[in-house]
């Protein structure tokens, strides 16, 4: 590629140079005379002219392109939401307190068989310190024993006598035992306690068994069982009421949260109807389902 570009200039170039010669030699000379050269001694010839041809030679330079990737410092601001959990703790309340349950009242001893199952509502009044173990209660206690077909109408032909009614009034201590305390956590206070005191009970048509022993196989009474009505009177076949006195103790759970504790609770209320010699001991066991409000 070179070499013909070389040779192209310098055809061209002597091609220039002849024609160039052809041109003057159709001129017709105006003078002979040389004309001087300041340059020149007298005497001395022109040197002989030179001409000078310069060859450019071009290159094409290819480039590979270049990517140049721009990075650009950025400020990213993330807001992150923090979430702390914060443990509320419940606060307790202890002190005066006012309650009410309801349950069944089973009867056991001398007035089982003769009188059945039966509904039972219960009211409480107390005092306890949210960390004391010792408080007092006073609560009262009303069921009605359902009636045992066989013992309807004690052998009386054309009576019809009501279901057993049973008042009974509790004056109380109450023992929270510092045991399994935390067993449910902060929030509810789990509170085993013990509960015992003294009774009064009042009752109304409520049957009773005589005693039969040994000695006295045949008391009397009605049936198989020797029911009568307990009354003023010890034994009789008409309906009436009576008052004795007693005693109670039992226990419970309770489930303590904030200004309420939920419970439930079973004892039993003793009591002794007349001469021990004619009656057994006469049981009343409430087990009762309630709430204490603070």
């Amino acid at each position: 590629m070179f070499k013909r570009n070389a040779l192209l200039l310098v055809a061209g170039a002597a091609f220039f140079a002849l024609d160039a010669s052809a041109a003057a030699a159709q001129k017709k000379p105006t003078s002979t005379k040389r004309i001087p050269i300041s340059k020149e001694a007298p005497g001395e010839v022109a040197p002989p002219r030179v001409d000078t041809i310069t060859v450019y030679k071009t290159d094409t330079l290819r480039t590979p392109t270049v990517y140049v990737h721009d990075t650009t410092m950025r400020t990213v601001t993330v807001h992150d939401t923090l979430i702390q959990n914060v443990p509320i703790t419940t606060r307790h309340f202890g002190g005066m307190y006012i309650g009410l349950g309801g349950g069944v009242g089973l009867p056991f001893g001398a007035i089982r068989t003769v009188n059945e199952t039966g509904e039972l509502a219960q009211v409480n009044i107390g005092y306890q310190g949210l960390k004391q173990a010792l408080g007092v209660r006073v609560d009262g206690t009303w069921n009605h024993f359902s009636r045992n077909p066989t013992f309807s109408n004690l052998g009386v032909v054309g009576t019809h006598v009501d279901q057993a009614s049973i008042f009974t009034g509790n004056a109380n201590l109450r023992l929270n035992l510092p045991i399994f305390n935390a067993t449910l956590g902060s929030s509810v206070r789990f509170i085993p306690y013990l509960l015992g005191g003294g009774s009064v009970v009042h009752y109304t048509d409520l049957r009773m068994k005589l005693d039969a022993d040994g000695s006295n196989p045949n008391p009397g009474g009605f049936g198989d069982q020797h029911a009568v009505f307990a009354t003023d009177a010890n034994t009789t076949n008409t309906t009436g009421s009576n008052t004795d006195w007693g005693f109670n103790f039992g226990g419970g759970f309770g489930f303590h949260s904030g200004r309420k504790e939920i419970f439930i609770e079973s004892r039993g209320i003793g009591f002794q109807h007349g001469d021990g010699d004619m009656f057994h001991r006469s049981w009343n066991v409430p087990i009762v389902f309630g709430v204490n409000f603070y």
